[in-house]
């Protein structure tokens, strides 16, 4: 695999911040995990800081995508270790080729980096994808995982990708054919954007003209394998919902095209951890972390710091 470096191009997702600040604040690390080696960028000081929060990125997405929001948890108080998943940014693994076991197992590796390294607690967190990645690791590991935050969730054994993307054009024909595909084929590969209409994901116009820019991001896998598109069909979490002891908040926008409202709802319904939240922000796209940044750490940081 060709040796993948940052360059100054995450910048274009920086909108408040100083880009350059962010830059001198944040430090690299790898690690290794299922023979792989795993990019960290982690956002911490010389001073104590007993809480850590290791942000799961969304589909596609790598650690940087999201480096002014982690950057202002990270002001707040916390720790933040980001890890590039398997297949993406600058992490090791074929591109875009993963199933939900090796990003859970991934998500372990890298919790037991953190609590070997650090004193406190740990919480998982992520969005989209991301999010979904952070309950599954936390049904995974909750006596070592204090709190999850999920910006959306799935549950991909009870086939709610019908309930995230809209099953139509292309999609009728192409969908009905992953699972053979992931038998015959698993590393064939299919643009994420036949089912993410990134257009349809923001909803400031600042970050509506930098769709193409993120397009043409070579840090950005952009093309999922046949094996990583039907493991987001089917596979189940290593316990159910309801069986979640630590705290988990589920985090929503009323305007997100791929995860509603009632959906969250439903699923926030199920658990039954202690000092469990819902939070919807109003008028707000799929892009919270980046267009609401402000407003998501306001219903965030509270609850971090009452269940850590």
């Amino acid at each position: 695999m060709r040796q993948l470096e940052y360059n100054d191009y995450w910048f274009n997702y920086v909108f408040e911040a100083d880009p350059q600040e962010i830059k001198d604040a944040v430090k690299q690390e790898y690690i290794i995990s299922e023979g792989l080696k795993i990019h960290l960028d982690i956002y911490d000081n010389k001073e104590p800081l007993d809480k850590t929060v290791i942000f799961i990125p969304g589909t596609a997405m790598y650690s940087r995508f999201y480096a002014e929001f982690c950057y202002s948890l990270y002001k707040k108080g916390f720790r933040v270790v980001v890890p590039d998943m398997p297949g993406h940014g600058l992490s090791e693994g074929s591109r875009g080729h993963f199933t939900m076991d090796t990003f859970t197992k991934t998500t372990y590796d890298v919790t037991s980096h953190v609590l070997d390294t650090y004193q406190g607690k740990v919480a998982i967190m992520g969005s989209s994808l991301g999010g979904i990645t952070a309950l599954y690791s936390i049904a995974n590991d909750d006596e070592r995982l204090s709190a999850a935050i999920c910006h959306n969730a799935a549950l991909f054994d009870e086939k709610d990708y019908k309930r995230i993307v809209p099953i139509k054009g292309i999609l009728r024909v192409l969908l009905p054919m992953v699972p053979i595909a992931a038998t015959i084929a698993p590393r064939a590969k299919f643009s994420v954007w036949l089912y993410l209409k990134a257009e349809n994901l923001a909803k400031t116009e600042e970050i509506l003209s930098k769709i193409d820019i993120l397009k043409k991001d070579k840090l950005l896998s952009q093309k999922y394998s046949a094996r990583a598109i039907r493991t987001q069909q089917k596979a189940p979490m290593a316990k159910k919902i309801e069986q979640i002891i630590s705290p988990v908040m589920i985090i929503n926008s009323d305007g997100d095209v791929l995860f509603s409202v009632e959906h969250m709802t439903e699923l926030y319904n199920r658990l039954t951890c202690k000092n469990k939240s819902l939070e919807i922000i109003e008028n707000a796209s799929h892009l919270i972390f980046q267009e609401n940044i402000e407003e998501s750490l306001k219903r965030i940081v509270p609850w971090l710091n009452k269940v850590l």
